[in-house]
């Protein structure tokens, strides 16, 4: 706590949420001397490309054994999927001839070589518009650590952590996916790092492991010093040098999820005067159905299908490749109900390919398949085929006008007559839904349930539509205010819509698992939330914690205050907890 110095603070982007104040260790990538990279007479180039042969075949092999090693372990099927990821590239001939050409024609010795070409793919990366892509350049990093240590016949220690005696906070430039999980994270209760982004391998590593996260601070790295006792609040996304003792003292140390709780014996989500919750899961990768059943989830209320282009690395992933996905989470849910999104690529999302003034303006979710019918067609096909395993429905993202839902009713009959031609089953009364994210679909939402059959609020997208703010834009993040007095009406209103023409609705975007607007949603008369399943447990114990009378005080007071914009008293009483 505060000795003296002057409080400092870093802002950074949230990875996973929870507080900690404790004692800083820092690690960095391992420094190379350059005397390892040189350039080589003719004479030795197949030396060099011998020994390349062997350090790419030393990688694959260690690679393949951590994976193997995650076999076993349900949290870690994310993280395998990275590795095998990194696997590919490994063995991508393009990369390798990259590597020879480079020893071949350039007279690099190997180090050299690799060196150059993986930062010459990194340099690619980083400059791309889509962040997914940008935030993406540190599989290649982890390769290249890997190869270069095989190169040199040494290996990064990363089991440090196995010796200390007291809880820390890992502070990084970057941390790479093999570093991560080789370490030993029992002593892990927070993490910062100046490089990364809100989608990139830490937030995944983060939620995966539920450690509270910061990426993207930039400088702190260099700034604090080893051993160093700071504050970190990946609640507010910042940390804190040299922190008061009363600020420590009121927030304490938190954290949604420990290893220690995430063994919990699970129990469904009623309120303390029994009206009951369904809490359903958001899935980021059709490998994770075993993570939803121990959190003994309500079911799926959204499968992000473009994570299969993460998966397959490939924008066109075949319709036999989606067919196996979805039907693996329809057999591993089964009898629970499934919401597949149909693809919201675009805008911050994955690449259309099309050059575009305003992205998010643009040709995007529905907008996109429809434009694109045959390719839309192919995952109908597919969803509709896995629906014979499952309780499968159909979401449509950035959903605006009631022609877009009619159109696309029209390619899924096609796609059942042509089903029924093959003779090959499926659910004929399988059930389509929108998504509510855009205000055109909110006051029409009227029109729009004529033609479907329930609702799902992606709050991301509505909040920066309905307040016309850009939430990567860091001019004006601060207008991406989800107490704002226009979004916590319109999402009162979504609710009095479906309750009034009797459509289901649940709420599927990042409001949904935060823990400060749980016990506003229920007030508010959500009833279905879709959540990243580290919350369920957490969400869980808050809602059995609370009535739904003190829901609709607490509703009613933040409603008052966010009409004044006291956005501070705002956070102080959901904080204090001023339920009575």
């Amino acid at each position: 706590m505060n000795g003296g110095g002057k409080r400092t603070t870093y802002m950074g982007i949230v990875a996973f949420p929870g507080r900690f104040y404790g004692r800083c260790v820092k690690v960095g990538t391992k420094r190379r001397h350059l005397a390892h990279g040189a350039y080589i007479h003719e004479s030795q180039k197949q030396e060099e490309l011998k020994k390349l042969s062997n350090a790419l075949d030393s990688s694959k092999i260690e690679l393949k054994s951590i994976i193997s090693s995650l076999k076993t372990r349900e949290q870690d099927k994310e993280l395998k999927e990275i590795l095998e990821t990194q696997v590919t590239i490994t063995e991508d001939p393009g990369l390798q001839d990259s590597f020879r050409n480079r020893i071949k024609e350039y007279n690099e010795n190997a180090f050299l070589a690799v060196q150059n070409t993986i930062n010459e793919l990194t340099d690619k990366f980083t400059r791309m518009d889509n962040p997914f892509f940008r935030e993406r350049s540190d599989h290649f990093q982890d390769i290249s650590n890997r190869i270069l240590e095989n190169l040199l016949d040494k290996k990064e220690e990363v089991s440090f952590l196995a010796d200390q005696s007291e809880d820390v906070i890992l502070v990084a430039r970057q941390l790479t996916p093999s570093q991560m999980i080789l370490m030993d994270k029992s002593r892990i209760r927070g993490i910062a790092t100046d490089l990364g982004g809100k989608t990139g391998h830490m937030a995944i590593l983060a939620r995966n492991y539920g450690i509270p996260t910061i990426v993207g601070l930039k400088e702190f790295y260099r700034n604090i010093n080893d051993f160093e006792y700071v504050f970190l609040d990946a609640d507010t996304g910042q940390i804190v040098r040299n922190p008061t003792i009363e600020e420590v003292k009121y927030y304490g140390a938190s954290s949604p999820l420990s290893f220690e709780t995430k063994v919990v014996k699970p129990k469904k989500a009623v309120t303390k005067d029994g009206v009951k919750i369904r809490l359903k899961c958001n899935l980021e990768s059709d490998t994770d159905c075993d993570l939803a059943k121990k959190a003994d989830v309500d079911g799926v209320g959204l499968f992000r299908s473009e994570s299969l282009f993460l998966k397959y690395q490939d924008k066109n992933v075949s319709g036999e490749e989606q067919f196996l996905a979805y039907k693996r989470i329809a057999e591993g849910m089964d009898p629970n109900p499934v919401y597949i999104r149909t693809f919201d690529i675009g805008a911050d999302k994955f690449s259309t390919g099309e050059f575009e003034e305003n992205p998010f303006l643009g040709n995007r979710g529905i907008r996109y398949s429809l434009q694109n019918p045959d390719w839309f067609k192919e995952q109908l096909i597919a969803i509709l085929r896995a629906s014979a395993y499952g309780n499968l429905s159909i979401l449509l993202p950035m959903v605006t006008n009631l022609g877009e839902i009619k159109k696309t009713k029209e390619i899924l009959e096609e796609c059942k007559r042509e089903l029924t031609a093959r003779k090959e089953k499926f659910n004929k009364k399988i059930k389509l839904g929108v998504m509510v994210e855009t205000p055109s679909a909110v006051s029409s939402m009227d029109v729009l349930a004529r033609e479907v059959d329930f609702f799902s609020v992606g709050t991301n997208d509505l909040l920066q539509y309905l307040m016309a703010v850009d939430r990567n834009n860091v001019n004006v993040s601060s207008l991406y205010n989800p107490f704002h007095i226009s979004f916590l009406r319109t999402l009162v209103q979504i609710v009095e819509t479906a309750w009034k023409y009797e459509r289901p609705l649940s709420i599927c975007g990042e409001i949904a698992s935060d823990t400060n607007f749980t016990i506003l949603l229920l007030g508010m008369g959500f009833r279905e939330l879709s959540i990243s399943i580290p919350f369920i447990g957490p969400i869980r114990k808050i809602l059995a914690s609370v009535s739904l009378k003190q829901a609709n005080f607490l509703l009613k007071k933040i409603l008052e205050l966010s009409e004044n914009e006291d956005y501070e008293a705002i956070e102080a009483f959901l904080f204090s907890k001023h339920l009575e």
